[in-house]
């Protein structure tokens, strides 16, 4: 175990042998995995929670997905280490900070400019400075920074987010949930291919949906 999961070692046992139920077992991803301490992403009221699965409620009134989901959704991006990779909800960074560890560049948007600050802090104190924070309307995803590699949300539409292809190269994969805005969506993998998307649905979840504009006060 690395220094970083040293408070959490049974824990961490525990939800690697969960991710082996779903089939994430490769060791170089798993020990990226770990390098991570989820537990400094974490509210501090919720320290004794951090790598159990269960989401967790976070400032803004938002909310930050349970471990599992996070780094399933992470492995099935499938980011390499020259990717340029979008990132629409920052949250607490904890996602931003895995990407980190893998992409070449991660560009991250929130509303919220408090937890775009926490975050970014956050990911200062790992040492992980590839990581660019922008405070915008996440529908619109992020303009002007050239074509990604990979977009992960953790939101849901309900209909397939086809605007999202004009900021894809070829080849390019979405992540993100689609599905009815009460009620439970579909994790799929949406892979660019010409002027349309590839499809391929994952797992199910209760996602929220993006929420409109900036936040003016927060």
């Amino acid at each position: 175990m690395s220094n970083a999961s040293h408070s959490f070692p049974e824990a961490i046992v525990a939800l690697f042998l969960r991710l082996r139920e779903f089939g994430i077992d490769d060791h170089d991803f798993l020990r990226m995995v770990e390098s991570v301490p989820h537990e400094q992403f974490v509210p501090v009221q919720h320290f004794e929670q951090a790598w159990k699965n269960q989401s967790l409620p976070i400032d803004c009134g938002q909310t930050m997905m349970s471990p599992d989901i996070t780094i399933r959704l992470v492995d099935a991006l499938k980011v390499d280490s020259h990717h340029a990779v979008l990132e629409i909800g920052t949250g607490t960074g904890y996602l931003t900070a895995l990407l980190a560890r893998q992409a070449k560049k991660v560009y991250s948007v929130d509303r919220y400019r408090s937890l775009i600050r926490a975050a970014r802090d956050r990911l200062e104190h790992l040492g992980l400075t590839n990581a660019t924070f922008v405070q915008a309307d996440g529908r619109g995803g992020q303009m002007g920074q050239g074509l990604y590699d990979r977009i992960i949300i953790d939101s849901a539409f309900e209909t397939m987010p086809r605007y999202l292809l004009d900021q894809l190269v070829s080849g390019g994969v979405v992540i993100t949930a689609i599905g009815p805005a009460q009620g439970e969506q579909m994790v799929v993998r949406l892979t660019k291919i010409g002027s349309r998307f590839d499809r391929a649905d994952l797992f199910p979840v209760h996602f929220g949906q993006l929420e409109e504009g900036l936040a003016a006060a927060l």
